[in-house]
């Protein structure tokens, strides 16, 4: 069991309360807690937010009623002391009946943040929990003393509702931090509550997704979403992988076609074979990154930490000399207040707040994009970005070559299209990228006749280099130039020598060549426009790619200059550290100063590069060792997504920056507003709160963006 409640998340302390909630045993820090998780069933970050609202909605029921029987006693404050005297026995029972009522407020509210406060002292350094303990407890326990002396200066509604204001902006936090977590979940794992699973026989079984094993059978309905990963066994459909991808096409599934957790059945009833349990689903694994880059901390989020260090001890001594001041000038009761109003409006709530809640935004908002952002730091790092270098094959240009043309060699005896059907036959089945091509280039030219041509058999891969088998009686051997060499007769001599840009598939049967299948690569439709939107973002680009031949891609996309071809991986590495400096590897180190580097790839030659740069984003056709070693994945198959990236990153580092400075200013003027004696306690608290309220709002235009 762990140290922290399982509801609030604070510490359990030396009496833990053990229950069972739902059958299951939890431990918490108290019958309240446990009460409420019995109600609300909400854990973790939920559960925080829930329990600041249950005790604080306590607590708001005994301040009101402090705040009642306080209202008598304002009356000498405003008709003066001698026309209604406080001395009497009816004032001194509301006294004590304040004192009663805001002990409750005390509990509730008091404790928590009072343990926080200890916890940051045992820890080193003092938070500003500990300002606003301190001038509660001053306020409370001189109200205390004056009212067993049966003196009229009694304090109970200031530091009652002062709790409650508090209170209420740390509920805001709360709240915030829940709502991003729930935002994660709704966004990723919209699983059913229950999966149709088909046992032997197809006997239908309803059961939840945590109890499906890879090797399960489950039954999709349209307008059911996947309950975890699987391959298609049955059906043809769209499906929507909007919430997964940010996709707003539905994309079609065919058997054999891989579908994922988090997306939806459109229009096909699907059976699925299970590859994956719910909790190694590819919507869990994108919804823990983002949760987990929203609690990483950001080098920005320190700036907070550093000032709360110095400000608590440097407030506390400005509350004392204020107090001091105004108790020499006026009198000790004028004093407590202003000192009181110091400890409380210098309490750095908004600050604590300003990057936190506008950083947990953006990387929800991302990743509600299609981008995942692994770590808050990586986001930052986005926002610095400039300039940005993508890999060729495979990022701006498709995965798959194109078939450009089809050779029928005289004599074969084969047309086009009896060729290409040959050779699609042979290599169906077959992951290669160009066992790929050549399947989809079929599918397009072929119109269907492909299911009418005769099977394949004896299929044996030569890794590298092609494909053997049998087709219709004859066996034909497909793939590279080296290969065609060993299987014809006369070898390179009698084999056409491949153009700039092109990839050769030669189709070899008897010895001799009978066709060839010419393929080239072709620029992806959005690499265009996301190489333009880097450009009016200000962002330098260049190419960098392990390809010798630049073919007509790469002059279309960047100006001359901006591309280095023929890389291997840790020349890729070289450059790109070259780059970081402000130089060229050609030549010496150039004195313009430090960049920051992105890195665009898809490759496992790539993952070197991904690692070493300021940023690395891996598209979404990454192996899975290029995912592993970029900062940011973009799950939706879009370019664009990168400069949208780089622009959101700027927008949420202008939004923290703005929340730090309006909470900067809004420190330093009520501090000086309250040792001025101009502001009371509980104005300073409402004022407070006023500022979080601005922080979280200006966090919250960042959903527009």
């Amino acid at each position: 069991m762990g140290a922290d409640c399982a509801h609030c998340g604070l510490p359990l302390g030396r009496w833990p309360v053990a229950g069972r909630v739902a059958a299951v045993p939890v431990r918490v820090c108290c019958y309240g807690c446990l009460l409420a998780l019995q109600v609300t069933r909400a854990t973790g970050e939920q559960g925080v937010a829930t329990a600041v609202l249950v005790r604080l909605g306590l607590a708001i029921f005994f301040a009101i009623n402090v705040m009642m029987v306080s209202m008598p006693t304002y009356v000498p404050y405003v008709y003066g002391a001698e026309a209604a005297p406080t001395d009497g026995a009816l004032f001194q029972v509301l006294r004590v009946l304040a004192l009663a009522f805001s002990a409750p407020v005390l509990l509730l509210l008091g404790g928590p943040i009072l343990a926080s406060a200890a916890r940051s002292l045992r820890g080193g350094a003092a938070n500003a929990d500990g300002l606003i303990i301190l001038g509660a407890l001053a306020a409370y326990s001189l109200s205390v003393v004056n009212t067993f002396a049966g003196r009229p200066a009694v304090y109970f509604d200031t530091a009652a509702m002062l709790l409650v204001l508090v209170t209420l902006g740390r509920y805001l936090e709360a709240s915030a931090k829940a709502e991003a977590g729930s935002a994660i979940r709704a966004r990723w794992l919209p699983a059913p509550a229950v999966a149709t699973r088909l046992g032997a026989d197809d006997v239908v079984e309803q059961v939840v997704p945590g109890e499906l094993a890879p090797g399960d059978r489950i039954r999709v309905a349209p307008g059911e979403a996947f309950p975890t990963d699987g391959v298609v066994v049955d059906g043809t459909g769209g499906v929507d992988e909007a919430a997964l991808t940010g996709e707003s096409r539905p994309i079609v599934k065919r058997p054999g076609d891989e579908v994922a957790s988090g997306t939806c059945s459109v229009d096909g009833l699907f059976v699925v074979r299970v590859s994956a349990a719910a909790v190694d689903s590819a919507a869990a694994r994108v919804a823990a990154l983002v949760d987990g880059a929203r609690r990483e901390r950001a080098p920005i989020e320190r700036v907070a930490d550093r000032v709360a260090r110095v400000l608590v001890p440097t407030v506390v001594a400005l509350a004392i000399a204020a107090a001091g001041f105004w108790w020499q000038r006026d009198s000790f009761d004028r004093g407590l207040m202003v000192g009181l109003a110091v400890l409380v409006v210098a309490c750095p709530c908004a600050l604590g707040l300003a990057t936190p809640v506008a950083l947990w935004t953006g990387l929800v908002e991302a990743a509600r994009r299609g981008v995942v952002v692994r770590s808050a730091p990586a986001l930052e790092a986005a926002a610095r970005i400039d300039h940005v270098l993508f890999d060729k094959t495979g990022t701006l240009t498709g995965r798959m070559p194109v078939l450009r043309g089809i050779d029928v060699v005289a004599g074969a005896g084969l047309s086009e299209r009896e060729l290409l059907a040959r050779v699609a036959t042979l290599e169906r089945g077959l992951r290669d990228p160009l066992a790929r091509a050549i399947e989809a280039a079929a599918a397009t030219r072929l119109d269907g006749e492909l299911h009418h041509a005769p099977p394949a058999r004896d299929v044996r891969v030569v890794p590298g280099s092609g494909v053997r088998g049998r087709v219709g009686g004859v066996e034909y051997a497909v793939g590279s130039r080296r290969f065609a060499v060993e299987e014809v007769d006369g070898g390179d001599s009698v084999l056409p020598h491949v153009a700039p840009g092109e990839r050769l598939v030669f189709i070899v049967a008897a010895r001799r060549v009978l066709g060839i299948l010419r393929f080239g690569e072709e620029a992806r439709p959005d690499a265009g426009a996301a190489v333009a939107a880097l450009a009016r973002l200000g962002v330098g680009v260049e190419v960098v790619s392990g390809d010798s031949q630049a073919d007509a891609i790469v002059p279309a996309l960047v100006p001359e200059g901006a591309a280095t071809l023929g890389l291997r991986p840790d020349e890729k590495l070289a450059h790109i550290r070259a780059v970081r400096i402000g130089g060229d590897p050609r030549r010496a180190p150039a004195a313009t100063g430090r960049r920051h580097v992105a890195m665009v790839g898809d490759g496992v030659n790539d993952a070197p590069a991904l690692a070493a740069s300021d940023l690395g984003i891996a598209v979404a056709t990454a192996t899975d060792l290029a995912r592993i070693s970029a900062d940011v994945a973009i799950v939706s198959d879009d370019l664009e997504r990168v400069p949208w990236l780089l622009a959101h990153a700027r927008r949420v580092l202008r939004v923290v920056r703005q929340n730090l400075a309006w909470a900067f200013a809004y420190n330093a003027g009520a501090v000086a507003l309250a040792a001025a004696g101009a502001l009371n306690p509980l104005v300073a608290a409402l004022a407070m709160l006023g500022s979080s309220v601005a922080v979280v709002a200006n966090a919250r235009r960042l959903r527009a963006g």
